[in-house]
């Protein structure tokens, strides 16, 4: 015997390992890659081998044969159906916010009283196997240490699961972390269970038998007991039936389900433990048969639920013995702790929370954790005041196979959640109230019938059968009647009879429908509530506030903004619902997903703000769609990835268009734009979606309003527009192209209209271009008949003026024989200027000029030469020219060439000036180049003409003497010279033309050198 004392100090020391360990993982002290490791994952699901796995397995195999592998096959034909079954469920829950099964039945059929049902019924369900619990613990005290003191240890043992599971389970998940410390303790419980186990059996084998040759000689010994082992299995006495609840049981108990797909884990981790947990299923069951026969051998009169603990206290290994001691409270304590964690969560969100609302608007978050610790605390009272009420006649696994049958109501509900679109919450509600009734009546009752006055021998009859013979025979045989089978099929059958005859009596509502299709398929879409979107993020955050106060609304609105990168002031409908999905999603492990869908998306309620409709239902979807598709939230599989691989592409090569596209959809609200409209428009993409075409900066947002009007109102189905726009502070010429989109299914009256804005700006560029060449044709054409019109004459002048210059005998005659020599030299300069300006392909690039002409230039000399140039105009208006020009100012090029230029400049700004007037002339050295600006203040130049008087043949001026080439020689020349020439105007103010050349020395010092000798 092992002393009490010895057995509470272990029960105290092992729970207080596992806090320590719970502690550790909660807080990141063991590494995340560890706690959350796949495997880990796997060991959790081990809590499904409670008690009745590690003492009565072997108690059940005694009695009902290898219909105990049952209780474990079932499980590994779930995990068979994984990708049908446990992908799916976890796909919906984790796209909801789904925390348990209640949640689940409650979304899919939108009913508040369908959670409300699934949650009672789980609790009522859960009290006699987490009392199944506290009698496993209490037996193995008493054949331990013998009778007299298992009570006190069961009311401790109960005391400190409480404080345990109200520390480490209690705390509600509004922050989505998953719970790391609850998931590490029961996946190590479970590898202490096996590892105990294991030991066990192997201490059987050697101890018992002497070794496997031993353990042969004795079955060979016991032939027909070994056969009857098999009986049950051959005459199918409760296998079917058991494979049938423990099926269910694997992924439908609370605490499987709260392990499975509530504790946080991936698509990775479910595929691993789709293998990893049957096979430790199967490791857990090896010893069973070993145990049972070694138990057989040394204490045949002993109940075999005891053996774990009898045969290595038998065979002297006390060590041991403690050690199976440990292990039963391992998988007691981690059975009953993720139970009541699941069940309490359950009853607050969907029985207590929606009766006491008012209790939430202070301090939330502290008020749902304490009534969370309250609730985990009665339960668990519960089931060890349960367990004190009942008379323990039978074996330990009863208890558990009532719950396996009451769990099993749930499996039509959920078949017709994920895979019938026509299931309806009345008839999910009937069908789960029918088979609850029937389970009541032969399962429940007869399980206690000193406590609801029920005589049991009418069902013992029904189970026989009414042939007398069959009762006869069943009476005599040395196999007891299995007490599950009839419960298990008649609750079934009564419950999926329900469920379909009701459902089909009238069609499901809108949001079963649309609720429907999100868990029948695996279809992503947006949240069935889809009435109303409110008009402001604090229009939102005033609606939260009625039910959790301020400071939790504000901090929740916060969270989910931060989450979804949507500022403050967003008022962009699709924007909006997102964030309002996002709140009931967040919500929902807080308060249960009933409360979160009332406080996020509430449609009845008096509102703070004003909401407005939301309309374009079709066409809010669609961005609703690409949203989650573009940020990957969803895994698809099968057709849908296929599908998804074709939108990419196709989005590729929207992307990869000149033109940028925009599709508007039938709200006014902008569903779709690619990479060159958010260049067009200067914003970007997350900015664009969603916004209506008001929101866009001038012009473009009358502009795409415009067309979006007319293709609406069917304008000829297709048009365009063109318009000068800046985009990033260059002037674009854009031509925007309409047409009206079809509808895509009948629920949309308009398809909406698609926008291509077409930017023609280099377009525009190379006609002006090709018109520049088109009028240098010309210009060369009429150089060409200048030059030959008037060489001769002016060579006639040459020659006389170069006759006079030496024959006449004054000097003022010879002076001016000289100045009609070198005007008739200008003259020809201007026409060879002009036969080169004009001749394709013959005009050197810019910055080369020919070296027999290049020399070093003083600016200050040509601008006084070019003044007194144009002085001699005698019928041009008088105008005084300021000249500024430092004589440092030297440059590398041609001297006359530069002389016209200025003289055209001086020129130009002389006719704009009235007389009188004053012309400026400023020189100075910016960034290693020379700048000279030459300013008039006359009547300016209107800026739709600035860039044209560049071209040849365009002047402003109004008499007929301006030709409309002093400009665009003047620029070709400065272009030639590596400079270049713009103007500066303002209507009314005067014009300055801003000419900037190489300064010598710099860009033109290697010309110079080369030029001179």
């Amino acid at each position: 015997m092992i002393d009490v004392g010895v057995l509470l100090f272990a029960t105290v020391a092992w729970l207080g390992v596992l806090a320590a360990l719970a502690l550790a993982a909660q807080r990141a002290w063991i590494p995340r890659a560890l706690a959350r490791h796949p495997l880990v994952y796997a060991l959790s699901l081990g809590v499904y081998a409670s008690s009745w796995t590690y003492y009565g397995g072997v108690g059940f195999a005694q009695r009902h044969g290898l219909v105990f592998l049952a209780v474990y096959l079932g499980p590994t034909l779930a995990c068979i159906a994984t990708p049908l079954l446990w992908s799916r469920v976890l796909h919906i829950t984790r796209e909801q916010r789904l925390s348990s099964l209640a949640d689940l039945l409650a979304f899919r059929f939108q009913s508040p009283a369908a959670g409300a049902l699934a949650a009672a019924f789980s609790l009522v369900a859960s009290v006699p196997y987490i009392a199944q619990q506290f009698r496993a613990t209490e037996q193995s005290v008493r054949v331990l240490s013998g009778p007299g003191h298992e009570e006190a240890v069961g009311a401790i043992f109960c005391v400190l699961l409480a404080l345990f599971t109200a520390f480490f389970g209690a705390r509600p998940s509004a922050g989505q972390r998953r719970e790391d410390g609850l998931a590490a303790a029961v996946a190590f419980e479970s590898a202490a269970k096996l590892a105990v186990l294991a030991a066990v059996g192997l201490l059987a084998v050697i101890g018992a038998f002497g070794g496997a040759g031993g353990l042969a000689g004795w079955l060979r010994d016991h032939a027909a007991d070994v056969e009857a082992l098999g009986r049950p299995v051959r005459e199918d006495s409760g296998w079917t039936s058991m494979l049938v609840i423990s099926f269910a049981a694997a992924f439908l108990l609370p605490r499987q389900w709260h392990m499975a797909f509530a504790s946080g884990a991936g698509d990775r981790a479910l595929a691993r433990a789709a293998w990893a947990f049957p096979l430790f299923l199967l490791a857990l069951n090896l010893p069973v048969l070993p145990i049972l026969w070694a138990g057989t051998r040394l204490a045949p009169t002993e109940p075999a639920d005891s053996y774990v603990l009898l045969v290595p206290q038998l065979l002297g290994h006390g060590w041991l013995a403690l050690a199976a001691f440990i292990g039963g409270i391992s998988a007691a304590s981690a059975m009953a702790m993720v139970t009541a964690v699941a069940l309490a969560s359950d009853s607050a969100t969907h029985l207590l929370l929606p009766l006491a609302r008012r209790t939430l608007r202070r301090n939330v978050y502290a008020r749902v954790l304490w009534l969370r610790r309250g609730l985990l605390t009665a339960i668990l009272v519960g089931g060890w005041l349960f367990h004190r009420a009942q008379q323990h006649r039978g074996l330990l696994v009863e208890s558990g196979i009532v719950s396996f049958v009451a769990f099993a109501q749930f499996l039509p509900g959920l078949f017709a959640a994920l895979f019938w679109e026509r299931a309806t919450r009345a008839g999910f509600i009937a069908g789960l109230a029918a088979g609850i009734a029937t389970w009541t009546a032969t399962c429940l009752a007869p399980l206690l019938p000193e406590m609801t006055g029920l005589d049991p021998a009418w069902l013992e009859s029904l189970r026989a059968g009414l042939d007398p013979a069959a009762h006869a025979a069943r009476a005599m045989s040395a196999r007891p009647l299995d007490t599950w089978s009839l419960p298990t099929f008649a609750s079934l059958a009564v419950n999926g009879a329900t469920l379909g005859l009701v459902s089909l009596l009238r069609p499901p509502a809108k949001e079963e429908r649309e609720a429907a299709r999100l868990c029948t398929r695996r279809e992503i879409g947006p949240s069935v509530e889809r009435a109303t979107v409110p008009a402001s993020v604090g229009a939102l955050e005033e609606r939260l506030a009625r039910l959790l106060g301020r400071e939790a609304a504000g901090i929740e609105v916060t969270r989910a903004r931060i989450e979804l990168d949507i500022p403050r002031d967003e008022t962009r409908p699709t924007e909006l619902h997102a964030l309002q999905e996002r709140l009931h999603r967040n919500l929902s492990p807080l308060v249960g997903p009933v409360l979160a869908r009332t406080a996020a998306e509430e449609a009845h309620a008096p509102a703070a703000a004003p909401r407005r409709e939301a309309s374009g239902a079709l066409t809010e979807e669609l961005r609703w769609l690409e949203r989650r598709l573009a940020r990957g939230e969803t895994t698809l599989v099968g057709a849908a990835r296929e599908l998804d691989l074709l939108r990419r592409w196709l989005r590729s090569v929207l992307a990869q268009l000149p033109l940028g596209v925009c599709a508007v959809g039938a709200d006014g609200a902008i569903s779709l734009v690619n990479r060159r409209f958010e260049a067009l428009v200067g914003a970007e993409e997350r900015d664009l979606v969603g916004a209506r075409l008001d929101r866009l900066p001038a012009p473009f947002a009358e502009l795409f309003a415009r067309a979006v009007s007319a293709a609406s109102a069917g304008e000829a189905g297709a048009g365009a527009e063109e318009i000068e726009a800046r985009v990033a502070g260059r002037a674009r010429a854009l031509r925007v192209h309409r047409a009206a989109l079809d509808p895509l299914d009948a629920r949309a009256a308009s398809g909406g209209v698609v926008l291509l804005v077409e930017d023609r700006t280099e377009q525009r560029a190379l006609e002006r271009q090709l018109a520049h060449r088109d009028r240098l044709a010309q210009l060369g054409r009429l150089a060409a008949g200048v030059a030959h019109e008037v060489g001769n004459p002016l060579t006639g002048i040459a020659c006389l003026a170069q006759n006079l210059r030496a024959e006449a005998e004054s000097d003022e005659l010879r002076a001016r024989a000289g100045l009609i020599l070198g005007e008739a030299a200008r003259i020809e300069a201007i026409l060879r200027s002009l036969l080169d300006h004009s001749r394709t392909g013959a005009v050197p690039s810019p910055g080369e000029i020919p070296r027999a002409r290049v020399g070093r230039v003083p600016l200050a000399e040509v601008i006084a030469e070019a003044e007194r140039l144009i002085r001699f105009d005698r019928a041009a208006p008088r105008v005084q020219v300021e000249q500024a020009c430092p004589e440092s100012l030297v440059v590398i090029g041609d001297r006359r060439e530069l002389v016209q230029v200025f003289v055209n400049l001086l020129a130009n700004a002389r006719d704009a000036s009235e007389a009188g007037g004053t012309v400026a002339v400023r020189g100075r050295i910016e960034a290693g180049q020379i700048v000279v600006e030459v300013e008039d203040h006359g009547s300016g130049i209107p800026e739709e003409l600035l860039a044209e008087v560049l071209e040849p043949f365009v002047t402003t001026k109004r008499d007929p003497s301006g030709t409309g080439l002093g400009l665009p020689l003047s620029r070709s020349i400065v272009q030639d010279h590596g400079g270049t020439l713009s103007l500066r105007s303002a209507v009314g103010q005067g014009t300055t033309v801003i000419v900037r050349l190489p300064l010598a020395g710099a860009a033109g010092a290697r010309r110079g050198a080369e030029a001179e000798p």
